[in-house]
Protein backbone atom coordinates (compact mmCIF):
# COMPACT_ATOMS: atom_id res chain seq x y z
CA UNK A 1 0.00 0.00 0.00
CA UNK A 2 1.36 3.28 -0.87
CA UNK A 3 1.78 5.56 2.10
CA UNK A 4 1.55 9.43 1.41
CA UNK A 5 4.65 12.13 2.11
CA UNK A 6 1.61 13.40 4.83
CA UNK A 7 1.27 10.19 6.39
CA UNK A 8 5.05 9.18 6.24
CA UNK A 9 5.72 13.36 8.31
CA UNK A 10 3.09 11.93 11.05
CA UNK A 11 4.82 8.43 11.39
CA UNK A 12 8.11 9.53 11.70
CA UNK A 13 7.10 12.09 14.30
CA UNK A 14 5.40 9.45 16.47
CA UNK A 15 8.98 7.59 16.08
CA UNK A 16 10.66 10.61 17.23
CA UNK A 17 8.49 11.53 20.21
CA UNK A 18 8.82 7.65 21.41
CA UNK A 19 12.93 8.08 20.89
CA UNK A 20 13.02 11.35 22.67
CA UNK A 21 10.71 9.99 25.86
CA UNK A 22 13.86 8.28 27.34
CA UNK A 23 16.68 10.86 26.33
CA UNK A 24 14.24 13.09 28.16
CA UNK A 25 16.20 13.18 31.67
CA UNK A 26 19.50 13.36 30.01
CA UNK A 27 18.52 16.18 27.54
CA UNK A 28 17.61 18.32 30.50
CA UNK A 29 20.87 17.73 32.38
CA UNK A 30 24.64 19.17 31.16
CA UNK A 31 24.65 17.28 28.18
CA UNK A 32 28.81 18.11 27.41
CA UNK A 33 31.48 16.36 30.25
CA UNK A 34 34.90 17.28 28.92
CA UNK A 35 37.23 14.42 28.72
CA UNK A 36 39.92 15.91 29.19
CA UNK A 37 40.74 19.62 30.76
CA UNK A 38 41.32 22.14 27.77
CA UNK A 39 40.17 25.15 29.62
CA UNK A 40 36.77 27.28 29.99
CA UNK A 41 35.51 29.10 26.86
CA UNK A 42 34.42 32.16 28.93
CA UNK A 43 36.20 35.14 28.32
CA UNK A 44 35.66 39.13 28.79
CA UNK A 45 36.58 41.81 26.42
CA UNK A 46 35.71 45.46 26.36
CA UNK A 47 34.17 44.82 23.48
CA UNK A 48 32.69 41.30 23.49
CA UNK A 49 32.13 38.66 26.46
CA UNK A 50 31.60 35.15 25.89
CA UNK A 51 29.18 33.51 28.44
CA UNK A 52 29.13 29.40 28.26
CA UNK A 53 25.92 28.34 29.72
CA UNK A 54 26.47 24.76 30.13
CA UNK A 55 22.91 23.43 30.33
CA UNK A 56 22.07 24.05 26.83
CA UNK A 57 25.95 23.99 25.67
CA UNK A 58 25.20 27.03 24.17
CA UNK A 59 28.64 29.50 24.65
CA UNK A 60 27.00 33.25 24.33
CA UNK A 61 29.18 35.79 22.39
CA UNK A 62 27.34 38.96 23.00
CA UNK A 63 28.47 42.67 21.17
CA UNK A 64 28.74 45.71 23.54
CA UNK A 65 28.53 48.18 21.02
CA UNK A 66 30.04 50.96 23.09
CA UNK A 67 30.61 53.56 19.98
CA UNK A 68 28.56 52.99 17.53
CA UNK A 69 26.09 49.71 17.01
CA UNK A 70 28.28 48.65 13.97
CA UNK A 71 31.39 46.66 13.43
CA UNK A 72 33.93 48.95 14.91
CA UNK A 73 37.95 48.42 14.86
CA UNK A 74 38.20 47.73 18.39
CA UNK A 75 35.16 45.35 18.05
CA UNK A 76 36.73 43.57 15.25
CA UNK A 77 39.68 43.42 16.99
CA UNK A 78 38.13 41.82 20.06
CA UNK A 79 36.04 39.12 18.10
CA UNK A 80 39.53 38.56 16.26
CA UNK A 81 40.87 37.69 19.33
CA UNK A 82 37.90 35.64 20.52
CA UNK A 83 37.70 33.76 17.51
CA UNK A 84 41.57 32.64 17.21
CA UNK A 85 41.40 32.14 21.38
CA UNK A 86 38.79 29.35 20.89
CA UNK A 87 40.65 27.84 17.92
CA UNK A 88 44.10 27.64 20.32
CA UNK A 89 41.71 25.97 22.70
CA UNK A 90 39.97 23.32 21.52
CA UNK A 91 42.25 22.86 17.63
CA UNK A 92 41.35 18.99 17.17
CA UNK A 93 39.00 18.53 20.02
CA UNK A 94 36.27 15.62 19.22
CA UNK A 95 32.39 16.80 19.63
CA UNK A 96 32.65 15.14 23.34
CA UNK A 97 35.58 17.32 24.12
CA UNK A 98 33.61 20.59 23.58
CA UNK A 99 31.82 22.44 26.64
CA UNK A 100 29.68 24.30 24.12
CA UNK A 101 27.92 22.76 20.52
CA UNK A 102 26.67 26.22 19.92
CA UNK A 103 28.65 29.55 19.29
CA UNK A 104 25.78 31.85 19.35
CA UNK A 105 26.14 35.99 17.94
CA UNK A 106 23.87 38.04 20.18
CA UNK A 107 24.02 42.30 21.10
CA UNK A 108 23.60 44.64 23.59
CA UNK A 109 22.26 47.41 21.92
CA UNK A 110 18.56 47.79 22.04
CA UNK A 111 16.99 46.98 18.50
CA UNK A 112 20.24 46.64 16.57
CA UNK A 113 21.97 43.33 16.17
CA UNK A 114 24.48 44.91 13.90
CA UNK A 115 24.23 48.26 11.14
CA UNK A 116 27.27 46.88 9.43
CA UNK A 117 30.44 48.68 8.69
CA UNK A 118 31.51 51.50 10.62
CA UNK A 119 30.42 54.43 8.13
CA UNK A 120 32.21 56.90 10.24
CA UNK A 121 35.38 55.65 9.76
CA UNK A 122 34.97 54.69 5.91
CA UNK A 123 33.73 58.37 5.46
CA UNK A 124 36.57 59.42 6.49
CA UNK A 125 39.31 56.99 4.84
CA UNK A 126 37.76 57.79 1.59
CA UNK A 127 37.65 61.57 1.98
CA UNK A 128 41.59 61.18 2.53
CA UNK A 129 41.64 58.61 0.07
CA UNK A 130 43.53 56.14 2.67
CA UNK A 131 43.38 53.17 0.40
CA UNK A 132 45.97 51.09 3.02
CA UNK A 133 43.16 52.08 5.77
CA UNK A 134 40.50 50.90 3.51
CA UNK A 135 41.73 47.85 3.11
CA UNK A 136 43.33 46.73 6.58
CA UNK A 137 39.25 47.77 7.99
CA UNK A 138 38.22 45.44 5.14
CA UNK A 139 40.52 42.23 5.38
CA UNK A 140 39.77 42.61 9.08
CA UNK A 141 36.02 42.09 8.68
CA UNK A 142 36.61 38.81 5.87
CA UNK A 143 39.07 37.61 8.29
CA UNK A 144 35.71 37.35 11.00
CA UNK A 145 33.28 36.51 8.41
CA UNK A 146 35.00 33.68 6.83
CA UNK A 147 36.09 31.80 9.92
CA UNK A 148 32.85 32.22 11.27
CA UNK A 149 31.09 30.95 8.10
CA UNK A 150 33.73 27.88 8.65
CA UNK A 151 33.13 27.28 12.62
CA UNK A 152 36.14 28.25 13.48
CA UNK A 153 36.95 24.23 12.25
CA UNK A 154 35.88 23.32 15.30
CA UNK A 155 32.96 20.97 15.42
CA UNK A 156 30.46 23.20 16.67
CA UNK A 157 27.53 25.12 15.06
CA UNK A 158 27.40 28.75 14.89
CA UNK A 159 24.27 30.75 15.39
CA UNK A 160 22.89 34.66 15.24
CA UNK A 161 20.29 35.89 17.73
CA UNK A 162 18.75 38.66 15.92
CA UNK A 163 17.00 41.12 18.21
CA UNK A 164 17.19 44.10 16.65
CA UNK A 165 18.49 45.15 12.95
CA UNK A 166 20.71 43.42 11.06
CA UNK A 167 21.62 45.68 7.66
CA UNK A 168 24.72 46.16 5.29
CA UNK A 169 27.92 44.18 7.37
CA UNK A 170 25.35 43.30 10.14
CA UNK A 171 23.24 41.43 7.04
CA UNK A 172 26.16 39.90 5.62
CA UNK A 173 27.42 38.83 9.16
CA UNK A 174 24.34 36.53 10.35
CA UNK A 175 24.47 34.78 6.59
CA UNK A 176 27.89 33.17 8.15
CA UNK A 177 25.85 31.17 10.61
CA UNK A 178 24.52 27.78 10.13
CA UNK A 179 21.12 28.60 12.15
CA UNK A 180 19.59 32.14 12.87
CA UNK A 181 16.68 32.84 14.80
CA UNK A 182 15.26 36.42 14.50
CA UNK A 183 12.71 38.72 16.53
CA UNK A 184 9.75 40.27 14.95
CA UNK A 185 9.93 43.95 14.50
CA UNK A 186 14.05 43.61 13.20
CA UNK A 187 14.92 45.03 9.84
CA UNK A 188 17.18 43.81 7.39
CA UNK A 189 18.70 45.21 4.46
CA UNK A 190 21.76 46.21 2.27
CA UNK A 191 21.39 49.63 1.63
CA UNK A 192 25.10 50.04 -0.09
CA UNK A 193 23.74 50.59 -3.57
CA UNK A 194 21.99 53.84 -2.04
CA UNK A 195 25.13 55.25 -1.85
CA UNK A 196 26.47 54.11 -4.99
CA UNK A 197 28.73 50.96 -3.34
CA UNK A 198 27.68 47.18 -3.07
CA UNK A 199 28.22 44.93 0.08
CA UNK A 200 31.75 43.74 0.06
CA UNK A 201 32.42 41.67 2.82
CA UNK A 202 30.71 38.56 0.87
CA UNK A 203 27.03 39.34 0.70
CA UNK A 204 27.29 37.96 -2.88
CA UNK A 205 29.15 35.16 -2.30
CA UNK A 206 27.05 33.86 0.70
CA UNK A 207 23.45 34.96 -0.92
CA UNK A 208 24.27 32.93 -4.03
CA UNK A 209 24.76 29.65 -2.43
CA UNK A 210 21.63 30.36 -0.45
CA UNK A 211 18.94 32.13 -2.56
CA UNK A 212 20.74 31.85 -6.66
CA UNK A 213 22.00 34.24 -8.58
CA UNK A 214 18.73 36.28 -9.29
CA UNK A 215 17.67 36.79 -5.73
CA UNK A 216 21.00 37.80 -4.48
CA UNK A 217 21.39 40.33 -7.52
CA UNK A 218 17.83 41.58 -6.13
CA UNK A 219 18.20 41.43 -2.65
CA UNK A 220 21.57 43.32 -3.12
CA UNK A 221 20.33 45.72 -6.16
CA UNK A 222 16.83 46.92 -4.69
CA UNK A 223 18.43 48.36 -1.54
CA UNK A 224 15.17 47.59 -0.04
CA UNK A 225 14.60 46.50 3.84
CA UNK A 226 12.64 43.11 4.64
CA UNK A 227 11.63 41.74 7.87
CA UNK A 228 12.02 38.13 9.42
CA UNK A 229 9.38 36.92 7.91
CA UNK A 230 10.19 37.77 4.45
CA UNK A 231 13.90 36.57 5.41
CA UNK A 232 12.18 33.16 6.57
CA UNK A 233 10.36 32.94 3.16
CA UNK A 234 13.72 32.90 1.64
CA UNK A 235 15.35 30.32 3.62
CA UNK A 236 17.72 32.65 5.49
CA UNK A 237 16.33 32.69 8.51
CA UNK A 238 15.12 29.62 10.65
CA UNK A 239 13.32 30.59 13.32
CA UNK A 240 10.93 33.92 13.39
CA UNK A 241 9.53 34.82 17.18
CA UNK A 242 8.11 37.78 18.98
CA UNK A 243 9.99 40.01 20.18
CA UNK A 244 11.84 39.25 23.62
CA UNK A 245 11.77 35.55 22.47
CA UNK A 246 14.90 34.79 20.41
CA UNK A 247 17.65 33.31 23.01
CA UNK A 248 14.81 30.97 24.70
CA UNK A 249 13.85 29.86 21.16
CA UNK A 250 17.04 29.25 20.42
CA UNK A 251 17.88 27.04 24.09
CA UNK A 252 14.38 25.26 22.66
CA UNK A 253 15.83 24.07 19.53
CA UNK A 254 19.23 23.24 21.26
CA UNK A 255 17.13 21.05 23.97
CA UNK A 256 14.85 19.88 21.46
CA UNK A 257 17.36 18.30 18.88
CA UNK A 258 20.45 17.00 20.89
CA UNK A 259 20.26 13.88 18.81
CA UNK A 260 20.60 15.69 15.74
CA UNK A 261 23.37 17.38 16.66
CA UNK A 262 25.88 15.75 14.57
CA UNK A 263 23.83 15.18 11.53
CA UNK A 264 23.24 19.02 11.08
CA UNK A 265 27.22 19.63 11.47
CA UNK A 266 27.24 16.82 8.94
CA UNK A 267 24.99 19.44 6.71
CA UNK A 268 26.93 22.41 7.33
CA UNK A 269 30.38 20.40 6.18
CA UNK A 270 28.71 18.96 2.97
CA UNK A 271 27.15 22.25 1.85
CA UNK A 272 30.51 23.99 2.56
CA UNK A 273 32.18 20.89 0.60
CA UNK A 274 29.75 20.96 -2.62
CA UNK A 275 29.51 24.83 -2.94
CA UNK A 276 32.38 26.32 -0.44
CA UNK A 277 33.23 30.39 -0.17
CA UNK A 278 36.61 30.65 -0.08
CA UNK A 279 39.34 32.81 1.68
CA UNK A 280 40.02 34.08 -1.95
CA UNK A 281 36.83 34.87 -3.22
CA UNK A 282 36.52 36.95 -0.74
CA UNK A 283 39.58 39.10 -0.66
CA UNK A 284 39.30 39.44 -4.93
CA UNK A 285 35.36 41.03 -4.21
CA UNK A 286 37.02 42.97 -1.34
CA UNK A 287 40.00 44.68 -3.47
CA UNK A 288 37.04 45.58 -6.27
CA UNK A 289 34.64 47.06 -3.46
CA UNK A 290 38.19 49.56 -2.02
CA UNK A 291 38.22 50.46 -5.46
CA UNK A 292 34.84 51.31 -6.16
CA UNK A 293 34.74 53.39 -2.50
CA UNK A 294 37.87 55.10 -3.18
CA UNK A 295 35.47 56.86 -6.37
CA UNK A 296 32.81 57.75 -4.24
CA UNK A 297 31.52 61.74 -4.59
CA UNK A 298 30.91 64.48 -1.69
CA UNK A 299 27.10 63.52 -2.30
CA UNK A 300 27.28 59.88 -2.07
CA UNK A 301 29.78 60.12 1.38
CA UNK A 302 27.22 62.77 3.00
CA UNK A 303 24.27 59.66 2.19
CA UNK A 304 26.85 57.34 4.35
CA UNK A 305 27.35 60.25 6.96
CA UNK A 306 23.32 60.26 7.58
CA UNK A 307 23.32 56.23 8.66
CA UNK A 308 26.69 57.15 10.57
CA UNK A 309 24.40 58.90 12.98
CA UNK A 310 22.26 56.30 12.83
CA UNK A 311 24.69 53.78 13.98
CA UNK A 312 25.73 56.30 16.92
CA UNK A 313 22.26 56.94 18.33
CA UNK A 314 21.61 53.01 18.18
CA UNK A 315 25.00 51.91 20.62
CA UNK A 316 23.90 50.27 23.33
CA UNK A 317 23.03 52.48 26.38
CA UNK A 318 25.46 52.48 29.35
Amino acid sequence: MAVSRRDLRALLGKVEQELARPAAAAASAAILPFKRERGRPDIAFENLTATLEEKTGILWAEMHHLERACFTRPLMRDGREFQLYLKRLYQGASPEEMPFRYLAWVSRAKGAWSLGGDLSVFTALIRAQDREGLRAYAHLSIDVLHDNYCGLELPIITAAVIEGDAVGGGFEAMLTNDFVVAERGAKFGLPEILFNLFPGMGAYSFLRRRVGEVEARRLIEDGRTRSADELHQLGLVDIVCEKGEGRDRLREHVRANPRRFRTELALRRMRNRVEPVTKSELVDIVELWVDLALTLEEQDLRRMDCLARHQQRRRAAA
